[in-house]
């Protein structure tokens, strides 16, 4: 029998950790087949690795871990680079803070489970759902404000997740090439980019509100710029969006001390006691309108998971490409939590890649101290309270630097995976879908149907790639898959011949 082609495009490493990059020395299978019992007593040992004492000073790998204390030290450093996003984005949807804190870091945990303790990412709150979030529960952020409306929402993330959790599923079957081919470099750098200039918008409304609001907002920017370009050490430098929201919060409170605006309201911190249980929202409800409007969203998820995580795989030097499947479901478990108690989406951040990239300590023991942290963090009410006493002008300047940011991830992707723009294809892919996310303050509405800016970018982005240049895509993938077919057929057979064999020569 002719021996199948191998040469799909289709990765064939998601079917088993057989080739997994990170392997126990110091434990191997018998080399008697074991029985059923043993076998799952084995996986179960070794689900995660022994992470062994780091070799090298310089850099510790996946597999190692670095000593207690330094885990401790290189942990906050990871709670503070993942703090802004983590912070400010659910507040600009009115979630509670030490509600999203606590649970960025029992998500963090979940992934890192789900992944076997194998890719180092922190999962943090997603700024890809504030928009669709907005647009269901009607929310504006004030000083203090919560959502009253988080209800309405709560069942379309929980949707969002299983959606996202069947997406998972099929990229374990099937493997990670088709999702290449739906949205290639062109289109989620649209998407992205999307996302960040659809809401600059609801930022400059809130920066621009009174005059002093836009004082304040442009000294947030002003001080945020300033560090990010002239701090002394690189790791203020990293830290410029926190310690400029620092520094803007101080101008505002001497302000309102001198009489020059309106002081802040710290009613809240004092009324607050200093530790409490994170606030668990219920009812959940679901509706068509509020689910056709969030579920877009698993679109921008996918794209930063897999970007991420090919990020990730750059910086450690290790391929991680074959635990797309598990990074996928790992967010898509945590983004389904989030929608039942009632918190932001969550998603892995760059920001700590980053701290990998500059520290070298890629061990994920150290990811596991920093969602430790963030769950004591989760249960400090008095220092949620004092994040919720931020002015609408100090929040206005912070979002839109947070929002500029993510415009240029979305640039940089192009620019990254060399788009060729000189191809009017890739010029109609990429600025419609930009343009629409922009100009699109409204929700579209047919029928029961909703969707604002960036639902409205993320479709048009993936049905203008595929009816532009999807045709010869749709045919070498379908052929790919017949040969991935035919080769784990193949295998399969030959798996089994070997195992007759094996029986036969034994008895």
């Amino acid at each position: 029998m002719e021996k199948p082609k191998t040469d799909c495009i289709v990765s064939m490493k998601e079917y088993g950790d057989e080739e997994d990059e990170i392997k126990d020395d110091n434990h191997t299978p018998p080399n008697d087949p074991p029985s059923s019992f043993h076998k799952l007593t084995y996986n179960i040992q070794h689900y995660f690795p022994r992470y062994r004492l780091q070799a090298k000073q310089d850099v510790v790998q996946i597999d190692e871990r670095p000593k207690f204390y330094q885990c401790i030290i290189f942990g906050l450093q990871h709670v503070l680079a993942m703090f802004s996003g983590t912070v400010f984005i659910p507040m600009q949807m009115g979630f509670d803070v030490n509600t999203a804190l606590f649970f960025s870091g029992i998500s963090t945990i979940m992934f890192l489970i789900v992944t076997r303790g194998r890719v180092p990412a922190y999962l943090g709150s997603s700024g890809s759902a504030t928009s669709a979030v907005l647009s269901v529960t009607g929310f504006v952020y004030g000083t203090g404000a919560l959502n009253a409306n988080i209800s309405a929402v709560q069942g379309a993330l929980i949707i969002l997740g299983l959606v996202y959790v069947g997406i998972s599923i099929l990229v374990f079957v099937f493997g990670y090439s088709w999702v290449n081919w739906v949205m290639p470099p062109v289109v989620v750098g649209s998407i992205v980019a999307g996302i960040g200039e659809h809401l600059i918008y609801s930022s400059f409304q809130q920066a621009t509100a009174t005059s002093f609001d836009t004082y304040m907002a442009l000294a947030t920017v002003l001080s945020i710029m300033l560090v990010a370009v002239y701090a002394p050490f690189p790791s203020m430098r990293r830290l410029c969006i926190l310690i400029g929201a620092i520094m803007g919060y101080i101008i505002n409170l001497i302000c309102g001390i001198k009489g020059v605006g309106p002081p802040i309201d710290f009613s809240e911190v004092v009324s607050n006691p200093w530790v409490r249980a994170p606030q668990i929202n219920t009812p959940i409800e679901f509706n068509v309108p509020a689910i056709t409007t969030v579920i877009p969203v698993v679109i921008v998820l996918l794209a930063e998971n897999m970007g991420h995580l090919k990020a990730l795989s750059s910086i450690t030097e290790t391929p991680l490409d074959h635990y797309l499947a598990k990074t996928y479901l790992g967010d898509a478990l945590a983004t389904t939590l989030c929608g039942i108690v009632g918190t932001a989406p969550m998603t892995t951040y760059a920001e700590n890649l980053i701290i990998l990239s500059v520290t070298k300590i890629y061990s994920p023991v150290v990811i596991f101290v920093a969602a430790l942290i963030a769950i004591l963090l989760g249960f400090l009410t008095k220092f949620g309270a004092v994040v919720h006493s931020i002015p609408p002008g100090v929040f206005g300047g912070i979002t839109f630097v947070l929002y500029s940011i993510i415009t240029i991830t979305g640039i940089k992707i192009w620019l990254d995976n060399k788009v060729d723009f000189s191809d009017i294809k890739n010029v109609f892919i990429g600025v419609i879908p930009l343009v629409l996310a922009a100009t699109m303050q409204q929700q579209l509405v047919l029928n029961s149907f909703e969707l604002d800016g960036i639902g409205c970018a993320t479709f048009s982005a993936i049905i203008l790639n595929q009816l532009l240049c999807g045709m010869d895509q749709l045919t070498k993938y379908a052929n790919a898959l017949v040969r991935c077919y035919r080769s784990r057929t193949f295998r399969r057979q030959a798996h089994d011949s070997t195992h007759t064999s094996s029986s036969a020569s034994a008895s």
